[in-house]
């Protein structure tokens, strides 16, 4: 199975030999191409609604993976923590959403399990969740679909310490160790997110509102791509 350029980036961060419960699994894409490449040996795909989890148990059982991979639908992490999983992806969701349902699962706070995060919206939310419970990015990477700048995804490989921190916000929009690496998808994922809180800092301004925040945002948006040339 051929995976788009967003699950396949997730998947090269997925540790071989994982207990993958892959959240939110829609059609179980990811798990069955994982468990086909030899990477993983079992996973639990997890989803909300009905239609998607049928699907995915359509997918399982054509591919051969019944013994394999479990589909079953639930909100969230609820029914994962019996499968004792020692890796999580959650992609697809924005990062707000990705934030409750962490926070609804105290028991992924433990070192033996990765987190696989793909927020669509707020990554700056979901970075600073994180940091400030305890979990350490161990990985990441940006990588763009087809060419198209608005298909820019920020992927995040997370575990838990039990040290909290604290993140700039451009480190929460980005993430340091894209910011280290600066690669041309790095780049142009800074340049549009210039340009989104360029409109809202004009969007402010002309309601009459201070757009301070979201200027100072951009000057060291362009900042960190000055330091890199």
């Amino acid at each position: 199975m051929i995976l788009d350029v967003r699950l396949g980036a997730a998947a090269a961060l997925v540790p071989k030999g994982a207990r993958l419960a892959d959240i939110g699994s829609d059609h179980a894409y990811l798990p069955i191409s994982l468990c086909l490449d030899g990477k993983i040996d079992c996973a639990l795909a997890s989803d909300i609604n009905e239609g998607p989890v049928a699907a995915a148990v359509a997918n399982i059982k054509k591919n051969g993976l019944c013994d394999k991979i479990e589909a079953i639908r639930a909100d969230g992490l609820d029914g994962a923590r019996e499968f004792d999983p020692t890796c999580i992806t959650i992609l697809g969701m924005g990062g707000e959403l990705i934030v409750s349902i962490l926070d609804r699962a105290d028991w992924i706070r433990d070192e033996k399990i990765t987190l696989i995060l793909q927020p669509m919206t707020h990554p700056e939310a979901l970075s600073r969740y994180l940091a400030e419970k305890g979990f350490e990015s161990i990985d990441e990477t940006i990588v763009r679909d087809g060419g198209r700048d608005d298909r820019i995804y920020r992927i995040i490989s997370a575990r838990y310490t039990g040290k909290s921190a604290d993140v700039g916000e451009v480190e929460a929009l980005v993430g340091k160790k894209n910011i280290e690496r600066l690669d041309e998808v790095t780049r142009a994922y800074i340049h549009r997110l210039i340009r989104i809180y360029s409109v809202r800092a004009e969007g402010k301004e002309g309601a009459g509102q201070n757009a301070y925040a979201e200027k100072n945002i951009i000057k060291e948006l362009r900042e960190v791509l000055e330091r890199k040339k």
